[in-house]
């Protein structure tokens, strides 16, 4: 199709829809004067115009004008307008056609450097796949995608984000919990959450939530409890999932009892929740040890077995399987003295704070400063006793 064809294709649009004359003739001014990067701007803007980002309008603008020059238009750029076009299909699989064909023409322009805008489309095309059931491939793209983004220097957040997120479907798709709880994080590291749909930032923080309870070795809070992603769930059905984390991040027993008894018809909403009730209850009775440990100062950490029992509602028996199994997954270091009823715990995981963590830390170390000042001042006195 040569140049003639493309401006002809533009008259013969600007015919069918009126109401885009002045951004048609934009485009078709810019083209003819080939300035390349000022009518990819152009474009980009339009995609947000209701009328331009129609099925009937974008498919063909696409095949029919930005094909014709789409060698000359910076790769990634195009790739994200490529993308936004594929989402206009309603058959998935004409989306994954679009975008492979859209992949090998950027392939045979041989651009300097077309790893990311390469993988921006892969990484698109996987989740369509995921989307019609095509699990291998898509397996093998989340794959060879995490693989790619490792080997790549100065990458785009765009790119970073869409690898993380389509791994995080393929996570949640293999209900493996912990993984997808990993990938979402990450996932919002390069966006800001506020630029989501509300009905999609609600869904994800329903979903990170419950990843965060259910996943195996998430025994730290503090980094969702301070996402902005959270806010979402103030004022919806699902609040009661934030006082959950908050219990379970101080590992409040108790609060999680409270809490399962008065929104005990919604935790029996989530499938998840009741089949890993066992599951959640030892992680939170781990994390109720914990944050036992945490608050002690370092030279008190030798805790009596009755203590912890106390505290995590246990028997003493319940509480040295408590204790190997916490040790076995390296949350604390330490050791049980059967002899004496005790353990010697020399280390505890660190952890993200919250503000309120914040707040008591900073009054155990100000506790700290005043005992090594007043400790120096003993020093002090002694020693000019002893000079006298």
């Amino acid at each position: 199709m040569g140049p003639d064809r493309a401006l002809q294709y533009l008259e013969d649009l600007q015919t069918a829809q009126p109401a885009l004359a002045t951004r048609i003739n934009e485009f078709a001014d810019l083209y003819q004067r080939k300035l390349w990067h000022q009518l990819t701007v152009s474009i980009e803007e339009s995609l947000n115009v209701p009328e331009f980002r129609n099925p009937d309008v974008l498919i063909h603008f696409y095949s029919e004008f930005i094909a014709v020059f789409a060698h000359k238009l910076n790769p990634l750029r195009l790739a994200h307008i490529a993308v936004t076009v594929a989402e206009q299909h309603k058959n998935p699989q004409d989306a994954v056609t679009f975008l492979n064909g859209v992949i090998t023409d950027l392939i045979e322009a041989k651009h300097a450097r077309p790893e990311q805008p390469l993988l921006f489309l892969r990484m698109h095309v996987a989740q369509f796949q995921l989307a019609i059931g095509q699990l291998k491939e898509c397996k093998e793209a989340v794959e060879e995608g995490k693989q790619t983004l490792d080997s790549l220097n100065d990458v785009d957040p765009s790119v970073s984000a869409i690898v993380h997120y389509v791994r995080s479907l393929w996570y949640k798709h293999q209900k493996d919990f912990a993984e997808f709880y990993k990938s979402s994080l990450l996932y919002l590291a390069f966006i800001s959450s506020d630029s989501l749909p509300t009905d999609q930032k609600l869904s994800l923080a329903v979903d990170i939530s419950l990843a965060a309870l259910l996943g195996d070795n998430v025994y730290n809070f503090g980094e969702l409890l301070l996402h902005p992603i959270m806010k979402a769930l103030s004022g919806s059905p699902y609040e009661w999932l934030r006082s959950m984390l908050e219990a379970f991040n101080h590992g409040d027993l108790h609060a999680y009892d409270a809490l399962c008894s008065k929104h005990a018809s919604a935790l029996n909403a989530q499938p998840a929740l009741v089949a890993h009730e066992r599951k959640l209850r030892e992680k939170i009775t781990i994390l109720c040890l914990m944050e036992l440990i945490f608050n002690l100062p370092a030279e008190q950490r030798q805790i009596p077995l009755s203590t912890i029992a106390e505290r995590t509602k246990l028997t003493v028996d319940g509480v040295e399987f408590l204790l190997m199994k916490t040790l076995s997954l390296h949350l604390i270091e330490g050791v049980i003295d059967q002899v004496d009823a005790n353990v010697q715990v020399s280390w505890v995981q660190p952890r993200v704070l919250t503000l309120e963590q914040a707040a008591g830390m900073k009054a155990r170390l100000d506790d700290w400063i005043a005992k090594v000042s007043t400790t120096s001042m003993i020093l002090q006195e002694d020693q000019i006793a002893a000079i006298a």
